[in-house]
């Protein structure tokens, strides 16, 4: 099985190419609640984006969980036409969330030479006063190491024709999480109910820091970059989360921004920030290049107090 690697950066108005999903008894997730647990084929036609030049496909993956079907309809990014491995980034949303929400973002990496891959996750179940279920984010970690098998598995064989043969480095995986999603990351590199091992690199946007049902949490080896604004109510949960990570480790604090801006739709003017920070810290620990380090020092530092920076590398 296989992990992932690199490819280089492409702006300007562009035309994106779009998956429809297509399983052979339906056309959706609502069809396939009543169809067999399988992962579906991936069909195509063109739509037009203005961010980046960008080709996308939604497959539809199917895993079984405890007699039940967890369907996960997965949009796929990568540059387009080609045919050359690149690393895997697999972006993990919110509570009811979607991966529209984080989609400029998702464009920004692929349009860097990355393909990313952002399942839909099954609606999230809560307890009587509206929190998520610490349950669900163990499942959502079950969820994302099944979607990087799938994926490693297509880009390595399949039946043409099969728009994601070949196009994952099977070296170079990483892993994305936006609130909620940002704890399924936590789970996914630093607790031992859900770590896994082909994970290379981390980023945590506004990510929840909480304890899961099973397991406790272990220092990382993985890098990590954790992202999130002051004035949101839950910067609590990066601060004191920070301390506990293992270097190599960064923190960037974005001052006076709430929850979602500038990750998710509407974003605001601070996304630039994030764009730029995050595809750097993605080229210095999945393509190597010891110089986006600097470029991340570089960019906060030019933000003059609209973010500040703290990092400890001293293992790497």
């Amino acid at each position: 099985m296989r992990i992932g690697t690199v490819g280089r950066v492409r702006a300007g108005i562009v035309v994106v190419v779009a998956a429809v999903l297509v399983a052979a008894t339906g056309t959706g997730p609502a069809a396939s609640a009543s169809a067999s647990c399988r992962s579906g084929p991936v069909a195509g036609r063109a739509v037009a984006d203005r961010t980046a030049r960008v080709t996308r496909v939604d497959v539809r993956l199917a895993r079984r969980s405890h007699g039940a079907c967890r369907v996960l309809v997965t949009q796929v990014r990568l540059p387009t036409g080609t045919t050359t491995p690149h690393p895997l980034l697999l972006a993990v949303h919110g509570a009811d969330g979607n991966p529209n929400r984080l989609a400029p973002l998702l464009d920004v990496w692929a349009g860097a030479g990355y393909v990313v891959a952002a399942p839909t996750f099954p609606g999230t179940k809560k307890q009587p006063d509206g929190r998520a279920l610490r349950s669900e984010v163990t499942r959502q970690a079950a969820d994302a190491r099944f979607v990087i098998g799938e994926l490693l598995d297509r880009s390595d064989a399949g039946a043409a024709p099969n728009p994601l043969l070949g196009i994952v480095d099977d070296h170079e995986i990483g892993v994305a999480g936006m609130s909620l999603g940002g704890m399924t990351v936590y789970g996914l590199i630093s607790n031992t109910c859900c770590r896994d091992g082909r994970i290379q690199a981390a980023l945590v946007m506004a990510g929840v820091h909480d304890d899961f049902p099973d397991g406790k949490y272990v220092h990382q080896r993985t890098p990590v970059l954790l992202v999130q604004g002051d004035a949101d109510i839950g910067y609590h949960h990066s601060r004191d989360a920070y301390p506990q990570l293992a270097p190599p480790k960064w923190f960037i604090t974005l001052h006076g921004r709430p929850h979602s801006p500038p990750f998710e739709v509407p974003r605001g003017k601070t996304a630039p920030i994030v764009d730029t920070t995050t595809t750097a810290f993605w080229n210095r620990y999945l393509k190597h290049q010891r110089a986006a380090a600097q470029e991340i020092v570089d960019i906060v530092h030019a933000t003059k107090g609209t973010a500040t920076l703290q990092r400890d590398l001293s293992v790497r």
